[in-house]
This record gives structure tokens, sequence and C-alpha cells, in this order.
């Protein structure tokens, strides 16, 4: 074996280690629970394609008060046009692809999605690197990927923003195979559709190959058809939930985008990437000028990539949290490949290549800290509140109950099983009489509450129902941030009679 063919050999298997402890990281670490609207609307989506629906259904739909289906859509979810359902707010895409999983393994199965996409992101920045400058490009640009602040903390997270990199990623890597670098983006428009302008980057791809003209047309064909398919999915389920193929459950365009969100989100973003990946994505755009010939036309292609990326984040509703560099992801992802690209190749030239491992092996020290103290190593203790309160409310509570909730609507309605009704959107002077009529028709209610939301209720219900003050002992105390309540104990306490809360330890 050469020496070349052994640093290569090297370089892949340090890749594919990269890649599996990425992964093993999102199946170990992952938070395996349905939280917040996003969340909830993936995995809910997934459970009704497993089941044959379209969207969630409820049982509740006859109800009287005001703006049922309002009340009755959980996080993540609109009214839809059917009077029982709700629709999606988030694209349908990544539930399409949980939905088999969901099918073949149980429901859980659903929470393997992110980790494998993360493997596969991982070995797209590998080969995109490598065919850049060699193997140990590759190596770096995993390594760098894998443990990248904003990679990691969506790794264990049952949300479509590491799933959108992979595919986007993966069909670059592969644009060698047109087919089936279309078939990749059409289902990653499928998935996150806004970022619908890349499959023009990609189309261009082709025509920076040194081949025939009628090489690089047949090219852009066989993209297009791959695509198509994942495009037209995605126009027959927007049409069937929103009544138009460029529906969508976000609402009109107009109201996310604009120019006035340009300089905000640039402040954002800016500070966000440097606090986390420091001046590492910087390097990458030098690569036109490090580069020649077709691997220079390649580069500019890749930042054009990055380009289109930034651009449409940067008109979009601004968000200050640093975890909405989740939106970056692919951008950043590029940037830290051709980072890995260029410094290897200038310090290869410079006779300095016995700098590389040891710069990768402290930047993704580096990159793996940083995500520690941004609680990437905690989500799954922070989230597991949801699974866990809905677990409870499964095996405890009787088959029929009914949480008058919020915050965890997705989770009871996923874990649990249960229905729901959002007490946000009840009318207040309705809520004993919803009460009244669940019961009427065979349905226990129960009240669901993160700590927060209790003064909220109280201020919404305390002066135009009897139960509003929510002045008894709740039934289940859990960890002290999630409290449920049956309002058939209020009268039993009223009267004198007493009874313990039970307090369970979140884990």
């Amino acid at each position: 074996m050469t020496q070349h063919g052994g640093q290569g050999r090297l370089a892949a298997l340090i890749a594919l280690a990269a890649a599996l402890a990425l992964a093993t990281f999102g199946v170990v670490r992952g938070t395996w629970s349905v939280g917040g609207s996003d969340s909830s609307c993936y995995a809910l989506m997934a459970k009704s394609f497993a089941h044959g629906e379209l969207q969630p259904h409820s049982v509740l739909a006859a109800a009287p008060w005001p703006d049922v289906p309002l009340t009755l859509a959980p996080g993540g979810f609109i009214p839809s046009s059917l009077p029982d359902a709700a629709s999606p707010i988030c694209a349908p895409g990544m539930s399409v692809l949980m939905a088999p999983l969901a099918t073949l393994l149980g429901q859980d199965a659903i929470f393997w999605l992110t980790p494998i996409a993360a493997f596969v992101l991982v070995l797209s920045a590998f080969a995109i690197a490598r065919q850049l400058a060699g193997g140990i490009a590759g190596a770096t640009a995993a390594i760098l990927t894998a443990t990248s602040p904003i990679v990691l903390y969506q790794t264990v997270q049952p949300m479509n923003d590491i799933l959108t990199a992979a595919l986007w990623l993966l069909a670059l890597a592969i644009s060698g195979s047109p087919l089936v670098s279309g078939l990749l983006i059409g289902a990653a428009i499928l998935v996150r559709p806004n970022l619908a302008p890349l499959a023009v980057v990609l189309a261009a791809i082709p025509f920076i190959q040194n081949a025939t003209r009628e090489k690089q047309l047949r090219g852009v064909f066989l993209m297009i058809a791959g695509a198509l398919p994942g495009v037209a999915i995605l126009a027959w389920l927007n049409h069937a939930l929103y009544g138009s193929v460029t529906g969508s459950g976000y609402g009109e365009a107009s109201k996310l985008f604009a120019l006035s969100n340009a300089e905000p989100n640039l402040s954002n973003f800016s500070r966000a990437i440097f606090q986390t990946e420091h001046v590492v994505p910087l390097i990458g755009l030098a690569a036109p000028l490090v580069f020649q010939g077709i691997k220079r036309h390649g580069t500019v292609l890749l930042l054009a990539f990055v380009a289109v990326v930034f651009g449409i984040y940067l008109l979009y509703s601004p968000y200050p949290e640093w975890w909405y560099l989740r939106f970056l992801i692919p951008a950043i992802v590029v940037l830290l490949t051709l980072a890995s690209a260029v410094s290897v190749h200038l310090l290869s030239k410079a006779n300095m290549g016995g700098l590389i491992p040891i710069a990768a092996v402290v930047l993704g020290i580096m990159g793996a800290r940083t995500a520690g103290d941004r609680d990437a190593f905690n989500l799954q203790r922070m989230e597991g509140r949801y699974r866990i309160s809905a677990e409870l409310v499964r095996d405890r509570l009787p088959p029929n109950a009914v949480l008058i909730t919020v915050w965890q609507s997705g989770s009871m309605r996923f874990h649990a099983g249960r229905e729901i009704v959002m007490w946000e959107s009840l009318d207040p002077l309705w809520l004993d009489r919803a009460i009244t009529w669940l019961r009427s028709r065979g349905q226990q209610p129960y009240f669901l509450f993160e700590r927060r939301e209790e003064p909220e209720f109280r201020a919404r219900f305390r002066s135009r129902s009897e139960v509003g003050a929510l002045d008894w002992p709740p039934r289940f105390d859990l960890g002290r941030q999630v409290r449920i309540y049956d309002p058939a104990d209020r009268a039993r306490f009223q009267a004198g009679e007493s009874y313990a809360t039970e307090n369970v330890r979140l884990r």
C-alpha cells in the first residue's frame, strides 16, 4: 500500500468515526421527546401518515364552544378546512420520511431520523472536502462538522435542520450522479421548501464539468427529472392540507420575509457564528483564491450555495437566540468544509501538514465545549419532562382523559394518545361549560400546566370560572415544573377532604 493510499484510508476511517460518534450522540443523548411546536408538528404528522391519514383528527369536533377548531389544534398546528382536523404549520417533508420508520418499528423510531441524517451530513462534508484537497481535508471537515456547536445542538432534537442540511450536502457530494442528486434535491425541497432556490445552484454544476454540451444538458435534465417527484408530492400535500399547491402553514411569505429583517439578522447571525465557530468559516471564503481550474469553479458554486442560504434567512423574521443558527446549518457546514480544504491545501504546500491534525483536534474540543456550555448535552434532561408527563398521563389517568393544556399539547397527543383542548384559545366564559360538556360525553377533563402557565391561566379565567383560580391542590407535581389538576378535586377540597399531591421526580 502506498503512503498516499494509506493516508486516504486513514482519513476515511477518521471521517466514519466522526460520523458514527455524532449519530451515537444523537441516539444516546437525544431528547426522545415531543416538546415544542416544531417537534410536535413533525411527530404528529408522521404519526398520522403512519396510520394512513393526512393530518391529526380530534373526536371533540362537535364541541359547542366558539372557535372549536382553534382550541383543538395542538402546538405546531392550525385549524384545517376539515372540521375535525388540524393542519401543520411545518412543511410535511420530514414527517413523510419519518412515517416509514414509525410504520415498521413503532412511533418512537421517528427519533432515529435526525441521528441518521447527522451521520450522512458528516460523511457528505468529508466527501466534498476530499474532492477539493484530499482525504486529510475530508477528515478535518468531518471533525469540524461533527463538533460544530449548532450541529451538536440540533442532532439531539427531532427537528428538520440536520435533515435539511444532510440532503443538500449529499446532493452536492454526489452531483456527478445527477439523477440521484435530483432525487435528493426534491426530498430537500419537500423537507424545507423555502430553500428551493438552492436547486438553481446545483443545476449549474454540470456546466463546470469537463464534458460536452450534450452531456451537460443531459445532466441538468436528469437532475430536474429526479427532483420532480419531491416537488410533486409537496404540491399535492399543500393542496390537500391548505387548499393550494403553494399553500403553507406559516402563512403569507410577505409576513415572514422583509428587507427590514436584514439588519437584525446580520447582527444576530454574525455574532452567534463568531461566538460558536470563531473565525473558521471565514477561511472558507478564500477558497476561490486558493484553488485553480475546475476546483475554483466548484468553490465558487459552493460559495454561491452559502450566499443563497444566508440571503434567504437574512430576510426571514429575526430571532435573537443563538440556536437559530440552525437555519444556516447547510451554509455553515459548507463553509467549514471549504475552510478545511483551504487550510490543508495551504499548510501542505508550506510543508506544515503536521499542524493539521493538531488544529482539527483543538477545534473539535473547542466546538464540543462550546456546545456543552450552551446546553447541547443537557437537552435530554431539559426536554425529558414532556415525555415523562405524557407517560404519567398515559399510565395513571383514565383512557377517556382530556387534557386542557397548551405547552404540552403535542406531547399529550403523541406520547399519551390523549385528546387536548388549548385553554389559551378557549373563550373565558366557556371553561366551566366546556368541562360540563366533556363530562356529558364520557370524557374526564384534567388541567395540565407548565408552572409558568398557571399565572396566565388564572389571569384569563379567574373572574369568569369557578375553577379558574386553581385554588385546590394538584393531583400530580412533576419536579415542580409540571402540575396536573383534576377539576373534580376542587369540590372535595372545599368540602374539607384532604388528599396528598403525588410528587413525581423528573429524571
